[in-house]
């Protein structure tokens, strides 16, 4: 979420961040509606944009500072880079915010990078709950949470090749497509994929309509192992359940060494409320 500025030195500290990066400042008010609207804007696009510095300035604290910056009206976004104001944006006007964003971002060619190749969307793996998600069928000494680590350990089956993965997120997710790297005498082949279906188990995973059937080939993991999903089967997607059914070398044991998950989060703002707020309050 977007940090709160507490006092001038930080402020300073913050501006020359930008030298690195792109950094976002929200001039608010306590008193201000449309503030709150762009606070809950700002804060999704902080998940969206880890890259990016996204901070707020609340201007009856520091006037000083809106008097500098000439702050006349809130909500005003200020976006910075090498330690100068390259625009500035009034009012809550939520797309106008969002391409502000993603335009700026790209100013370097860092911050909004393709997702493991996959354009216009954000790798939302660091959205899963991690203590919220199993696996079935996995090996003590390989589970789940080795997807999700960097390094050269992997997630096991365990008695026989199959596995059912749930995988819990923080917000719903509109999923564009999964990335699985795997160890190629092992790699998942036939998978069966379930949007919000955490109940799921053998019997159920086989016997259910799924949201998606995928048949991963060597060519695929060759090519880095991302995998198109049905977009408008996947708008709402609150979690995951994965079905492994077998693996691409017939072995007994299934392996997974990287999981990742590439789409947008839904954003859950109140359209009334951004629609109210889109012309700022003057001060």
């Amino acid at each position: 979420m977007a940090t709160t500025v507490e006092n001038e030195k930080q402020f300073i500290e913050i501006i020359k961040e930008s030298s690195s990066k792109l950094v976002v400042v929200d001039f608010y008010s306590l008193t201000c509606p449309p503030c709150r609207v762009v606070d809950g804007i700002l804060n999704q696009l902080a998940m969206q944009y880890p890259n990016v510095g996204f901070y707020k300035v609340d201007i009856a604290r520091f006037p000083d500072i809106s008097e500098r910056c000439l702050i006349t009206a809130t909500p005003t976004l200020q976006f910075f880079r090498k330690g100068k104001m390259i625009d500035m944006l009034r009012g809550a006007d939520k797309q106008a915010i969002v391409k502000k964003v993603e335009t700026h971002s790209n100013g370097d060619g860092t911050e909004n990078a393709k997702a493991f190749g996959v354009v216009g969307h954000s790798d939302l793996t660091r959205l899963v709950l991690k203590k919220q998600s199993e696996c079935l069928n996995q090996s003590d000494d390989n589970p789940l949470e080795n997807v999700f680590t960097e390094g050269d350990s992997v997630l096991e089956s365990d008695v026989d090749e199959q596995l059912v993965l749930h995988i819990a997120f923080s917000q719903p997710l509109k999923l564009h497509s999964i990335m699985i790297k795997a160890p190629a005498d092992r790699a998942p082949k036939n998978i069966r994929l379930f949007a919000n279906r955490m109940d799921i188990g053998f019997d159920d995973a086989e016997a259910s309509e799924a949201t998606q059937e995928i048949e991963l080939t060597e060519e695929v993991y060759k090519k880095g192992g991302v995998v198109n999903l049905r977009y408008v089967r996947f708008q709402n997607v609150s979690s995951l359940s994965i079905y492994v059914a077998d693996n691409l070398g017939d072995d007994d044991v299934t392996a997974i060494s990287q999981l990742a998950f590439i789409g947008t989060a839904v954003d859950t703002a109140n359209v009334s409320d951004i629609r109210q707020g889109e012309d700022g309050h003057s001060h």
